[in-house]
């Protein structure tokens, strides 16, 4: 069973993550977390998220350690309602997620128009009956350059080389980033969109987004040594 996404975040692989390679290793690695979309399809393994975002590392680890009754209190609102400013930080930037659709960053209100968000009753009992899934899960706030190598399943979406101006966090050395990619040892999943050229990127997918379509590329590799 895959898990639907805990929050809403720009540039999540969610319809896609079905078609990546199956991860060959019981600890999957993702160092640009944002919405784990990949980790989710595949909750039961050693997850290990990693992302430079306070906002995402703040909400991830409120997810893992939040209680199902104290996400089942949280309040909904109403188009134009604010973010109750009373509620912790955390609980307040997961709502803020929710608020508007595919952000990078939590909103204060619940927006309406094109862009509103999803927060509901629905969505709240989703995530509270989703998290003894991801108990085990781990969750570091940093630079993807900061882990160590090891043998896992990197899976690696980091902001797009063109395209990935929304990112509040988008300043990457995209040829350090790539000598970091072909040094992983295990396997090594890489996304991008079609205009990029820092890796040898093969078609994936043609995808249809928020806010424009968008085609998809993938590069991987399995390095054995140990």
């Amino acid at each position: 069973m895959r898990l639907r996404p805990f929050f809403s975040y720009y540039g999540s692989k969610w319809r896609l993550s079905p078609r990546y390679d199956e991860p060959l290793y019981n600890t999957i690695i993702e160092p640009f977390a944002g919405s784990a979309c990949y980790a989710l399809q595949w909750h039961w393994k050693d997850v290990w998220l990693v992302d430079k975002s306070e906002h995402v590392c703040s909400v991830w680890d409120y997810l893992i350690r939040v209680s199902e009754k104290e996400i089942r209190k949280l309040p909904l609102l109403k188009p134009g309602e604010a973010v109750p400013t009373s509620l912790p930080e955390e609980a307040r930037t997961l709502i803020g997620f929710w608020v508007t659709k595919g952000g990078t960053q939590p909103r204060r209100s619940m927006t309406n128009g094109p862009n509103r968000g999803h927060w509901s009753a629905t969505i709240r009992e989703r995530i509270a009956s989703q998290l003894h899934y991801i108990r085990h899960w781990q969750i570091k706030e940093g630079c993807y350059s900061d882990l160590s190598d090891q043998v896992a399943t990197w899976f690696i979406d980091p902001p797009y080389q063109v395209g990935g101006s929304h990112y509040t966090e988008r300043d990457i050395d995209f040829e350090h980033l790539a000598g970091f990619c072909k040094e992983r040892r295990g396997q090594v999943i890489v996304c991008e969109n079609g205009d990029a050229d820092w890796l040898p990127f093969k078609p994936f997918a043609s995808t249809k987004g928020l806010r424009k379509n968008s085609s998809e590329v993938v590069w991987t590799q399995h390095n054995k040594r140990r």
